[in-house]
């Protein structure tokens, strides 16, 4: 899979069917819409293509940092995995925001891309003030002689998968059926950091997790996890929260790993969400709090 870094003004030398869209988590329905990118790129024998933009699009139109579900490292892995020839990473500037819904697809796609097919889902909009829709594109295409494909709603237990759908999910510690609709488990990269050791010195030694990326936070609480840690996962009892019975001020992740008493200080790893256990609670001395994990790890360990 090809990663081409672009702005508005760059010329392909390759024809591709495109997959248009924000693909934030590429959840089941924009699997869907991927899936059928990939299959017309087949039956067409021209290359398969998706546009993502670097920064969410909401940092530049509400000027606020989007918490986002998937990283661009998790993103790129399940794009390969499908079978998507070649990303097109741009920025999504105040110029990229503000251009003519036409322009977009006449001048960048068409004569800048060479895009042959362009692959949406029901509720694409794009250019400025997202003035441009589906029905535009259909127009345009027809005129152009070119393939479009809009991807219907899908829907999961009577829902409509969506990213919106999904964030909420995890928000409120609904993590099972977040990854349901995920269709993997929530990954989040972090890096081990120190603490105060506290674990370690009561016997339940925790791997302290610093974010690499502005994720969508879960609800506060115990989550039943797993590490992922040089290539090999590991079961962990996970806390989410602010560690009221000790410090009670910030986030903080903390991660009981089971079977692992290695140092891995400045390590990048990942934490795998897989079902929230316990909301976050206050224990009148350290020692009930111990006890309590002690509880949560063999949980994790027979889960």
């Amino acid at each position: 899979m090809e990663i081409k870094s672009i702005d508005i003004n760059y010329e392909s030398k390759k024809e591709s069917i495109i997959a248009l869209g924000n693909f934030d988590g590429v959840h089941l329905a924009h699997r869907e819409l991927l899936e059928e990118v990939v299959k017309t790129s087949k039956e067409t024998g021209i290359k398969s293509s998706i546009l993502i933009f670097e920064n969410h699009t909401k940092n530049t139109i509400d000027h606020k940092d989007q918490r986002i579900i998937t990283s661009n490292r998790k993103k790129y892995q399940i794009l390969q995995d499908i079978g998507i020839d070649i990303v097109y990473e741009i920025q999504f500037t105040e110029n990229v925001m503000k251009i003519d819904p036409v322009d977009f697809v006449l001048n960048f796609l068409f004569s800048n891309l060479k895009i042959k097919g362009i692959i949406v889902g029901y509720d694409y909009r794009f250019g400025y003030k997202a003035s441009g829709d589906t029905e535009l594109l259909k127009k345009i295409c027809s005129e152009q002689d070119i393939i479009l494909k809009v991807i219907n709603p899908i829907t999961l237990d009577g829902e409509i998968v969506s990213s919106t759908l999904i964030r909420k999910l995890i928000r409120d510690g609904d993590i099972k059926k977040a990854n349901k609709l995920l269709g993997y488990e929530y990954t989040m990269d972090c890096e081990v950091i120190h603490g105060k050791k506290l674990g370690s010195k009561m016997g339940f030694p925790t791997a302290n997790l610093n974010l690499l990326s502005n994720y969508v936070i879960p609800k506060f609480g115990v989550y039943n996890s797993k590490i992922k840690i040089n290539g090999r996962i590991y079961k962990a009892a996970t806390n989410i929260g602010k560690n009221p019975t000790v410090e009670n001020s910030g986030m903080r992740i903390e991660a009981s790993i089971l079977d692992f008493d290695e140092k891995i200080y400045g390590e990048k790893l990942e934490l795998i969400l897989l079902d929230y256990i316990r909301p976050e609670l206050v224990f009148d001395n350290i020692k009930d709090l111990f006890d309590q994990i002690n509880k949560d790890i063999n949980l994790v360990k027979h889960y």
